[in-house]
């Protein structure tokens, strides 16, 4: 099924665009505090879903704006494409090629049209047609080897649009937070929507939060160290968050019934976003 952009994607491709305005060049400094948890996708797909687009349940806050810092806009953008590609993944190893599809398609479809004004000015070589292709196999040849070359292909260009954040930024707790931040405000709206009268009824938009917790986790490693270094407390309370948090997904298949209701969720969510709202 097509699926057209959700208002939250345009949302982002939007706020990515007044960044730029404002900011000549990708900016340096980290943004906006932690506690600007704006979501930057909606996926509700209306079903069979995923994020796409049809109609996004006005997800994740978009109401809100951009970050305001054009560097955490496009690491949140990537970090969204990357936990889409974790579950596809997952789903692509299980032999669940139909179901990892629209994953597979999500990035190209519906965040890299909020990335491509910049990349040039970020000296990343377009990395539109890698993901085409991909999204080509993963419905005609999903089974075949050129699709897991084509899907290798795809994370590493992901990466690399990545590796245009500056290393210092890429490293410090403030401008990861945000970043983690931003995912896991989307995560918890994704899991919102795949619920109804307890029970689960939006397969993709639960896949989809479960990638972007488990991408947000990995985030969280890079800077693990010197959270416990300089902020022991929150730090310790964050991976008990974050550890609590994962429990809702306990498979890349829901459960019969959810672990945790999505005020459970987002109440996780939030002590994660009050724990780093000091980092500095």
């Amino acid at each position: 099924m097509k699926k057209s952009l959700k208002s939250v994607e345009l949302f982002l491709a939007t706020g990515l665009a007044v960044s730029l305005v404002a900011c000549s060049s990708p900016s340096t400094t980290e943004g906006g505090e932690s506690g600007e948890t704006t979501s930057v996708e909606t996926l509700s797909q209306g079903g069979e879903g995923g994020e796409g687009g049809e109609g996004g349940e006005g997800g994740e806050g978009g109401e809100g704006g951009s970050s305001g810092n054009p560097d955490v806009d496009y690491m949140t953008t990537l970090g969204l494409m990357k936990g889409h590609l974790i579950v596809a993944q997952e789903l692509r190893q299980a032999g669940n090629y139909e179901q990892a599809e629209p994953h597979i398609g999500h990035p190209v479809e519906e965040l890299y049209g909020g990335l491509e004004g910049q990349l040039s000015e970020r000296n990343v070589p377009e990395f539109k047609s890698t993901l085409n292709q991909l999204n080509d196999l993963s419905k005609t040849a999903p089974a075949q080897p050129e699709t897991e070359v084509a899907f290798e292909e795809a994370v590493q260009s992901v990466d690399a649009a990545i590796l245009a954040i500056p290393e210092s930024q890429r490293q410090s707790p403030e401008f990861v937070i945000n970043v983690i931040n931003q995912m896991l405000a989307t995560a918890a709206e994704e899991y919102q929507a795949a619920i109804a009268e307890g029970k689960f009824v939006e397969l993709a938009e639960y896949q989809d939060s479960r990638g972007f917790v488990l991408y947000s986790e990995q985030l969280y490693q890079n800077i693990a160290d010197q959270m416990q270094q300089n902020y022991p407390e929150d730090h310790q309370v964050i991976v008990e968050a974050m550890t609590e948090l994962k429990a809702a997904w306990p498979s890349v298949t829901p459960p019969e019934t959810p672990v945790k209701t999505p005020s459970e969720v987002q109440g996780l969510v939030s002590n994660i976003e009050l724990y780093s709202s000091r980092v500095k």
